[in-house]
Order: C-alpha cells, then sequence, then structure tokens
C-alpha cells in the first residue's frame, strides 16, 4: 500500500508503525527507576489515594473502594469511601500488584509499569485512529507522537490512577471506535468500545459530547434520519450504562455505611456535586482560571523538549506563562473556526468529509469540554493531559494539507514524522531527568516503605494501634 507523502522507499505501510512502536517503547526503560516515582504534590497524593483503593478491593467488601477503614470499640468497621470512578480500572492495578504480596516498593513499580502500558496503548490508539480519518500514516504518527510527547502527558503517565492515563486509554478507545464507525460504518463496536471505556473512566464524557451534537447538528441539517437515530441511540447507551455503573457504586457505598447516611450525602455523591461546581467546597471557580487552562493548552501542544531547551521546563503555573496563553488562545481560535466551517457553514459539507471529521472535531473539543464541566477540578495540574485531543487534531489535519499545498515538492508529513521519533524520546528522556527529586526526598520515601513494610510484618494476625502523639 503507497503510503501518502512519499517516495519509494517510503511505501512500507509497516515503516510508520514500527517507529511508533520504537518511540514508545523509551517510555518503559525512563520511567522504569523507583526513585522517579516520588515527584511532589498531585502526582504522589493522587498515586496514595488510588493504590489504597486499590489494595483493598476484594469480594469480602463487595469490592468496596475505600481508602480509610476505622475500627472502632465495639468491633464495629466504619469506611470511608472513595467510589467516585468506576472499579474496573482498580481492579486492574490490584491483579498487576498481586504478584509481590510482600513487597511495597515492587508493588508501586508493577502497577507504574501498568501505567506506562496504558499510555503506549493509548497512543498507538490515537495512531491507528489517525491513519483512518486522514489517510496519511506519516501525518498520524508525527500527530501521535508530537502531541503525546508534552509536559502533562510525559509527567503524569506513570501516576497511578484511573482519572490518569487509564482514562485516557478509554478515551482513545472510543476514538478509534469513531473512526472506524466514519470510515467503515461499524456502529456496535462504537458502542461496545464506549461501555468499556466507561468501565474505566469518565473522561470519556467529554469525548462523547460534542461527537454526538455534531452529529446531530450535521445529520438534522442533511435530512438524515439514519444518522440522527445512531446519534441519539450514542448518546442513550453512553448516558444510560454510565448511570447503572454509577448506581451500582452508590449502591455498595450505601450499604457498606450501614444505610444510615442519605444518598445525597454520600461522600461519592458530594465529589460529584463538588467537581461539577454545584457544591463547590474548595478551589476558585473556573471562569477564574481561564488564563491558565489556555495556558495549558498551549503547553499540551508543544513537545517538552522544547519547553526544556528554551528553559521553561516545568510549566507548573501556567497563567503566568504569557508564550503558552497567547499559543493556546491561537489554537482554541483555530479548532473553533475550523468546526464552524466544517459543520456550520452554508450549504452543509459533503456527508464523506463531515463523517471523516467529525471524530476530530470531538477529540479537539473533548479537553475544554472536560475543563468547564469539571470545573472545580480542572485546577489540578494532571487534567492538562485531556488537552492531548487539540494538538493531535491540528497536527493531523495540517501536515496533509501543506502536502497539498506544497504540490508534492516537500514531503512535510514525511518529514514531521521522522522528526517526531527523535523528539519524542528526548523528551521522555530529559522528563526522567527533570522529575527526579533531590537525594534526601528520595531517601525518606524509601525509609517511609521501609517502615511501612515492617509494620505490615508485626501486624500480622495481630490488631496494633498507631498514635501521632
Amino acid at each position: 500500500m503507497k503510503i501518502e507523502g512519499g517516495g519509494a522507499r517510503w511505501r512500507s505501510s509497516a515503516l510508520p508503525l514500527a517507529l511508533l512502536f520504537l518511540a514508545l517503547a523509551a517510555v518503559f526503560p525512563f520511567g522504569g527507576d523507583r526513585s522517579h516515582f516520588y515527584k511532589k504534590a498531585a502526582h504522589t497524593y493522587i498515586t496514595q489515594n488510588h493504590m489504597t483503593v486499590a489494595m483493598n478491593l476484594s469480594p469480602e467488601h463487595d469490592f468496596l473502594g475505600f481508602y480509610y477503614l476505622t475500627l472502632e470499640d465495639d468491633g464495629d468497621r466504619t469506611y470511608e469511601p472513595y467510589n467516585r470512578f468506576p472499579v474496573l480500572g482498580h481492579v486492574l492495578i490490584k491483579l498487576a500488584t498481586l504478584p509481590f504480596p510482600d513487597d511495597l516498593s515492587a508493588r508501586l513499580a508493577a502497577a507504574r509499569m501498568l501505567m506506562l502500558a496504558f499510555f503506549a496503548a493509548a497512543a498507538t490508539l490515537a495512531y491507528l485512529a489517525l491513519c483512518g480519518l486522514v489517510r496519511n500514516r506519516w501525518a498520524a504518527l508525527a500527530a501521535t507522537l508530537l502531541a503525546f510527547s508534552s509536559y502533562y502527558a510525559l509527567h503524569y503517565n506513570d501516576m497511578v490512577a484511573t482519572e490518569g492515563v487509564v482514562d485516557l486509554f478509554g478515551m482513545m478507545l472510543v476514538f478509534h471506535g469513531m473512526a472506524v464507525f466514519a470510515t467503515e460504518g461499524r456502529f456496535g463496536q462504537l458502542l461496545a468500545k464506549t461501555c468499556v471505556a466507561l468501565l474505566l473512566g469518565w473522561h470519556v464524557y467529554a469525548l462523547l459530547l460534542p461527537f454526538v451534537v455534531l452529529g446531530l447538528v450535521v445529520a438534522v441539517r442533511r435530512r438524515d434520519g439514519e444518522a440522527v437515530r445512531r446519534h441519539l441511540v450514542l448518546g442513550v447507551v453512553a448516558l444510560g450504562f454510565g448511570t447503572l455503573v454509577l448506581a451500582a457504586n452508590f449502591t455498595r457505598e450505601y450499604l457498606a455505611l450501614g444505610g444510615e447516611v442519605a444518598v445525597a450525602e454520600l461522600p461519592s455523591v458530594q465529589s460529584m456535586l463538588h467537581r461539577t461546581g454545584i457544591a463547590p467546597k474548595y478551589g476558585p471557580d473556573w471562569t477564574a482560571q481561564a488564563e491558565e487552562q489556555l495556558g495549558r493548552i498551549g503547553a499540551a501542544s508543544v513537545p517538552y523538549a522544547v519547553l526544556y531547551f528554551i528553559g521553561d521546563a516545568k510549566p507548573d503555573f501556567l497563567a503566568e506563562v504569557r508564550m503558552h496563553v497567547v499559543l493556546g488562545s491561537v489554537l482554541s481560535i483555530l479548532i473553533v473556526l475550523t468546526i464552524w466551517l466544517h459543520f456550520f457553514r452554508r450549504p452543509p459539507p459533503p456527508a464523506t468529509v463531515a463523517r471523516h471529521r467529525l471524530p476530530l472535531a470531538a477529540l479537539a473539543l473533548s479537553g475544554p469540554c472536560w475543563a468547564f464541566g469539571m470545573r472545580h477540578q480542572s485546577y489540578f495540574p494532571f487534567e492538562g493531559m485531556f488537552y492531548v485531543g487539540l494538538p493531535l487534531a491540528i497536527f493531523a489535519l495540517m501536515l496533509p494539507c501543506l502536502d497539498r499545498w506544497l504540490g508534492g515538492r516537500v514531503r512535510c508529513s514525511v518529514l514531521a514524522g521522522l522528526a517526531a521519533v527523535p523528539m519524542f524520546v528526548l523528551s521522555s528522556f530529559l522528563m526522567a531527568r527533570a522529575t527526579v527529586p533531590d537525594p534526601e526526598r528520595t531517601a525518606d520515601m524509601k525509609v517511609w516503605i521501609a517502615d511501612v513494610e515492617s509494620i505490615r510484618e508485626l501486624a500480622e494476625g495481630k490488631t496494633i494501634f498507631v498514635s501521632t502523639v
């Protein structure tokens, strides 16, 4: 099969995929040093939460997610549930750690390797989906590696959390389903992938919302009754299946708390109300963070190696980084104009064009949709990884256009694909070096792990009391 944008030596369809696997393989050795885990702020804190929930999963507790258990004087147990997310991600984390029952450090390492595997799988699904949508494997390779080499993607790809790369994998699984639906008309596989993704996390809703809404707009304008029906079915299935998953979570939580707490007061319900801004507990309003969100879009669209060499290797406070804000603003305006021209112009776009561009438009809008919908959650820095969809869409659309504009004189997609491989590897290497903390912090964490192991051995078959005094 001849690949667009290549000469005789670029005809192999296997070469871009082989280069993708070669580049993604770099994240495993660069992220394999256990000392790299000891990072600051949300990276470590959220990992502790999700590791604890995963370790406590068992049939004995009806697979309830919890991270605190209090033993009362009368022998009763009180749980502090952490049921915000579907259980499948935590089950997978626990399965990955089962071979290491007596080594906490090894369990952390195994869980981190699982996260890196989800990261590589998400990038592979993104590449395969883009291949089908833009019909240019080199552009798909370049878009995937450049988008996944950002600061947010590489810094948080080993954060042990179902709301991290596990959720990102679910999004890319559905994006791949959208691409297959657009190119081959297979609707059933999209429904199946949507249900699987909803067992891994909730971010997929930010991808489904623009896909369903824009799809209905195009279908109504074209008077395509079958397309209207399919998009409505997708929306209903996604909403219904997610509601069932949430209902199961709330039921387990309600029973674990002895039925003494009103449903509206359940910790998971309160968490949901807080994250959506209905009942905020902490964190500024999302509208006050618009500048920071634009900065995150900008940083998520630039490979980490570029930031590193211009002296801005740790864009944690992006509201102060004007370059990122300007870039994010330009990209946001660009994608809004592109979507307007593709879906709202008169007359409606041709059916084939609309069908192939719809998944890309939904992918580009998924990050902003999530940030707006979860405005009291989006201030966490790791949420920046979900802006990966915007650079994916922009690079995938831009490179084939450049090839056509230059009339074949310069193969921009091939050059970009070849350049993206060392850029991704270099970004992974620099991120691994940049996120290693000082030796004192690493030593403290290793002592803490050793202390936990000692307590576990002493407590085997016993009840102990720990005082903070």
